[in-house]
């Protein structure tokens, strides 16, 4: 009996220490941050059809978005989405 005692005690001891070294789960990081209030009004300026992404045309009202226009289209459609604009926005 004094055997099984000590084994369960020893056993809820080492489970105990391991939890206390755990670290806890660290939340994912966010793949892009959300557009800022000014970032999303500049966004809705220039989208003049209200498609929720900025083509070349819509780009050339705004000399930095157009400049920025080629290496901003991230995934290569043609058009700028709102976090490919907010990067423009940030550098400019």
């Amino acid at each position: 009996m004094k055997k099984l005692t000590f084994l369960i005690s020893a056993t809820l001891l080492s489970a105990a220490a391991l939890a206390q070294g755990a670290k806890p789960a660290q939340p994912a990081p966010a793949t892009s941050p959300a557009p800022t209030t000014a970032v999303t009004a500049a966004f809705d300026s220039l989208d003049k059809n209200a498609d929720q992404q900025i083509s070349k045309t819509e780009a050339a009202s705004d000399k930095a978005v157009s400049d920025a226009f080629a290496a901003a289209d991230a995934n290569g459609d043609g058009y700028l989405n709102k976090a490919e604009f907010a990067a423009v926005k940030s550098r400019t």
